[in-house]
């Protein structure tokens, strides 16, 4: 009978087999799976989780094989006193490679082509770094080299290289790269990436540099009469310390030697002030380079404190011919209020208000409540600025050295932005009021903003102001006080 069972199993067919099999299985696993522990059962769980390893890609075997190795090269490309043994039918994804590979040039059919480079940017890392970029389905660009990268691959018209680095460029733009990255923008013709450049310095000029101006000599003429013209430069406290910065700055770019942390503090007070000559530093012949960055300075607003005034007079930097002219304006406004005929703008002209009002700017650094004012002459209306439970609040003071006491409501036109940085001083979020029209009386306070939860500190806060209509010529201001 042994031996006929045994034949029997022998010749059992084999899905008789695997079935016994699988029934006998699943029951010793019943027992086993009782007997094991958690742990054990992570274990098993973990051998019956499929494990990816990427192996070598099409891509990365054609950049080791044909670009570093160089195999079955038919053209070498000769810049910077370096060979690199490449292939046409890569190069051609180049407009500059296909155009001499396909036309009558005199490298059309050569197999070795020189290449002479006059752009200063291109380096050997840079080449190195585009001509690879033809052998690779994707390429990395560390940001300290881009600007090379950039040149290169507008040399060789390659818009898609040229759109990465723009994107490389925007998302690192900080102290240490901005001002490179500018004049790479200008060069090659970035506008868009210009455009978010000079905003960034926009916002930075008056809180980094202001604080680092050993940063200052970087900046030169035509970079600092783009910022200082721009419509939303942020004027952090007011527009003294924007004068007080260029002043600085102009003394730096004149004394390129002078260093912040061995030489006096007060040596830019003397440079100006210390000379025989009598003539304002902005009509020498030295002088005449800043001529137009001066000009974007808002005058009438420098002259609202006697003490910014003493400066102003003592540095002989701004011609008398500039502030008389403000001084003649500023006189004609207040009496306008003094006597009633202005009761402060009515009607927005967002121009004017654009080119007209008054700019100030304070940092918020912790989650507090905080109330401030701004120091000086506001034509008799004392305004407090508070961040209260995340809201930003304006309220008139009831000021009892007022001139207008005769008027009761003042009319202001205001705008007010909150922005937070993130730690390449980009902007990461911001929240604005838009142009508003108020009309305050005395002890009244509006509410103008409330901050979303998610608002970071150190709170950037920016407040354009304008507290005057637009003062007439004197003949029209004569027939309107007759009226």
């Amino acid at each position: 009978m042994g031996k006929v069972f045994s034949a029997a199993a022998y010749y059992c067919p084999d899905v008789v087999t695997r079935s016994i099999s699988n029934r006998f299985i699943q029951r010793g696993s019943k027992r086993k799976k009782e007997s094991i522990s958690e742990d054990e059962a992570e274990l098993i769980k973990s051998l019956h989780s499929p494990k990816r390893k990427k192996l070598i890609c099409t891509a990365h075997y054609i950049y080791k094989a044909l670009f570093v190795e160089g195999k079955d090269s038919d053209v070498t490309v000769n810049m910077l006193n370096k060979d690199w043994k490449l292939h046409k039918v890569y190069l051609r994804q180049s407009h500059y490679f296909n155009s001499m590979f396909s036309g009558s040039w005199n490298e059309t059919n050569k197999s070795y082509i020189p290449i002479e480079v006059a752009d200063p940017n291109i380096a050997t890392e840079s080449l190195n770094v585009v001509f690879g970029s033809f052998y690779l389905d994707e390429i990395s660009i560390e940001p300290c080299v881009v600007v090379g990268v950039l040149a290169a691959a507008t040399l060789f018209q390659m818009e898609g290289l040229i759109e990465q680095c723009c994107e490389i460029m925007a998302e690192n733009v900080c102290p240490l790269t901005a001002v490179q990255f500018y004049n790479a923008a200008c060069r090659y013709g970035l506008q868009n990436v210009k455009a978010l450049i000079l905003e960034w310095f926009a916002i930075n000029l008056l809180e980094y540099y202001y604080k680092n101006v050993s940063r200052l000599h970087e900046i030169d003429t035509e970079l600092m009469t783009d910022i200082v013209s721009h419509p939303k430069l942020c004027v952090i406290q007011t527009e003294m310390f924007l004068y007080l910065l260029l002043r600085k700055w102009v003394f730096i770019q004149c004394n390129p030697n002078w260093d912040e942390m061995e030489d006096s503090p007060k040596d830019c007070e003397q440079f100006f002030r210390s000379s025989e000559d009598n003539t304002p530093f902005l009509l020498t012949e030295r002088g005449m380079e800043y001529m137009n960055v001066f000009r974007h300075i808002r005058l009438g607003h420098l002259l609202l404190h006697i003490r910014d005034v003493s400066i102003i007079t003592l540095d002989k930097i701004i011609p008398e011919t500039w502030l008389l002219s403000v001084y003649a304006s500023q006189w004609v406004a207040m009496l306008r209020i003094s006597s009633g005929i202005d009761k402060g703008p009515v009607d927005i002209n967002e121009q004017h208000f654009k080119n007209e009002s008054m700019r100030f700017g304070r940092v918020i650094e912790s989650n507090e409540n905080h109330s401030w004012r701004w120091n000086g002459f506001t034509y008799g209306v004392d305004l407090v600025w508070s961040v209260i439970d995340h809201s930003l609040i304006v309220k008139r003071q009831r000021n009892t050295t007022e001139y207008t006491t005769h008027i009761s409501t003042r009319n202001i036109i205001t705008r007010l932005e909150v922005i937070t940085l993130n730690e390449k001083r980009q902007v990461k979020k911001r929240a604005t009021t838009g142009v508003r029209s108020l009309s305050l009386s005395r002890n009244q306070e509006v509410k103008l903003l409330d901050l979303d939860k998610d608002f970071e500190y150190p709170l950037y806060i920016t407040v354009n102001l304008l507290l005057t209509s637009p003062v007439p010529d004197l003949a029209a201001g004569s027939r309107e006080l007759n009226t």
